[in-house]
């Protein structure tokens, strides 16, 4: 089963996107090689030819997007919405990163980062190498903000009441679970720097026929490209048979615990009554609410109040810590199912 069903424009859409984006940040890197020692030189020589690649790369996507948008309708059988229902200017997206600021500005940032580097005793050389893949991921991300927004002006202009995400493989552990699923179109959209993560303009009835296979798009990638999106210890929980969201969402609660002496990595994902490794996490029976912590958080503002959270008390620990601590494969899925990482 293919990891996300996508009609054939959005796979065209996808491709098309991949190559503009290579070809950019592969022009970046050629120009970024060619700074001297003398930065603020250096880069006032190469600024413009720099600004003149991602401009047009810029263009290029924007204009790709709003073909994308009616020919996706199309394919997915909403023809009534694919029609030109108001001309969309483009221009103003080019020259401007996707926070709002001007492209050079955001771009600026590799030659402060670079006189940082110097500052800590390293040569010119090395601080500019230093800032190549931070100069490199900035450009690929200008660019998919602005496919995105592009795609968010196609479809503001026509009746669609929302999009489902879809990868850009091979895409990061975070991106991975929230592929698929269907947002309002006024829903903002969730990314990180780096993140070429596109829409596909639907109606929620649409939506689930773009769902995500999470487990087919885990099984599609090598184990080195696994222990690389998923961390080490999370692929090989996922392995094992963990559940791909818990794992992945664990990690936002990640934090160090001194216990027996050692510092372990614990999470407190999933941990209060509602979560869902609560139920794995507290004693059963009569002792249920001695394995309990009841913690009052009072929140101040115009109108402030007190939050009572019930938690469980034994610590949740992450699939890092349960891989170090097992003595053996039976232990080892034993903790993983005791802090509900096991489906």
């Amino acid at each position: 089963m293919p990891a996300q069903a996508l009609p054939p424009s959005a796979e065209a859409y996808r491709a098309e996107q991949q190559r503009v984006i290579a070809a950019a940040v592969l022009d970046t890197r050629a120009l970024w090689r060619t700074m001297g020692s003398e930065f603020d030189p250096s880069w006032a020589r190469i600024v413009p030819t720099l600004l003149a690649v991602t401009s047009a790369a810029q263009e290029r996507v924007a204009v790709d997007a709003q073909v994308y948008v009616p020919a996706v309708l199309e394919d997915t059988g909403q023809a009534s919405a694919a029609g030109a229902f108001a001309d969309v200017d483009t221009t103003p997206l080019i020259g401007v990163a996707g926070d709002g600021r001007p492209v050079e500005s955001l771009l600026y940032t590799a030659v402060t980062g670079a006189k940082e580097v110097v500052g800590t005793g390293a040569s010119a050389r090395e601080a500019l190498a230093s800032q190549m893949s931070w100069l490199t991921s900035a450009v690929g991300t200008v660019l998919s903000d602005t496919g995105r927004a592009s795609e968010s002006l196609a479809m503001g202009v026509r009746p669609v009441s929302g999009y489902v995400r879809m990868l850009n493989p091979p895409s990061c552990s975070r991106c991975a679970i929230l592929a698929g699923r269907w947002y309002r179109k006024n829903a903002g959209f969730a990314r990180h720097p780096g993140c070429d993560c596109r829409s596909i303009p639907a109606s929620e009835g649409v939506a689930q026929d773009l769902t995500l296979n999470v487990d087919a798009y885990f099984e599609s990638l090598s184990a080195a490209e696994q222990d690389r999106l998923f961390t080490a210890a999370g692929a090989r929980a996922i392995r094992e048979g963990a559940d791909i969201g818990q794992v992945v969402n664990a990690r936002r609660g990640m934090r160090s615990a001194q216990i027996a002496g050692q510092d372990w990595l614990v999470t407190t994902e999933g941990t209060t009554r509602r979560g869902y490794a609560y139920q794995f996490l507290k004693p059963s029976g009569t002792a249920a609410r001695q394995g309990e912590t009841v913690t009052r958080i009072t929140r101040t503002g115009p109108e402030s109040r007190t939050v009572t959270r019930t938690v469980a008390n034994r610590p949740r620990l992450m699939p890092e810590t349960i891989a170090r601590v097992a003595t053996d494969r039976d232990d080892y899925l034993r903790l993983l199912r005791a802090n509900g990482y096991l489906r």
